[in-house]
């Protein structure tokens, strides 16, 4: 077993981090601005360490997460939802500000990135389940990105996302089944 290596954006999220499990190995980013030389130690990393970004849920953590998952070649991924990520006082969003619980959550539900896709989905497909396009698509999208563990996504990005974890069209019909059920049983009840 590879040993692990978790990628933070910044010393905040770095001593969070460290305050719920003190034995973890962290390198920070340091920002949205990756120096050279983190991104050298990273892949020098790579070699013998599976490296799971655990990043902001914000356009910055995208950013930092898009430029690593290309270089590197053991990626896992761990999201903390939007929602579970903002400050007291809701000005700022970061891993820092997640309640335990919720990182917890996050680093149970770490994603493998592979790199050649058996993914069956295509934008048709997201079209056709009302993923894109369509007045609630980004409702549902969130629901989906939920469920499935994906982070915050727009269209483009949910399919990126898709192919990147090898999910088939047969999972994300399940995973809608169960937000129709959930409605109609919303429904009922009203």
């Amino acid at each position: 077993m590879r040993q692990k290596v978790f990628v933070v954006e910044g010393r905040n999220d770095f001593s969070r981090l460290k305050q719920l499990y003190p034995d973890i190995f962290i390198l920070t980013t340091n920002g949205s601005a990756i120096l050279d030389s983190t991104l050298d130690a990273l892949v020098e990393l790579d070699k013998t360490h599976d490296i799971i970004l655990f990043l902001d849920p914000d356009y910055a953590g995208e950013r930092i997460r898009k430029i690593l998952s290309q270089k590197l070649t053991h990626v896992f991924h761990a999201f903390i939802e939007q929602d579970k990520a903002f400050s007291k006082n809701r000005k700022k969003i970061g891993v820092e500000h997640a309640k335990k619980e919720d990182i917890e959550f996050a680093l149970k539900n770490i994603k493998m990135s592979y790199e050649n896709t058996q993914s069956d989905i295509d934008m048709h497909f997201l079209y056709e389940e009302k993923l894109i396009g369509q007045k609630d698509s980004k409702n549902l999208r969130a629901y989906l990105s939920k469920e499935l563990h994906l982070g915050h996504v727009n269209g483009k990005t949910l399919l990126d996302r898709l192919h990147q974890f090898n999910i088939c069209k047969k999972q994300v019909v399940e995973v809608l089944k169960c937000n129709i059920k959930q409605k109609n049983d919303m429904d009922k009840i009203s």
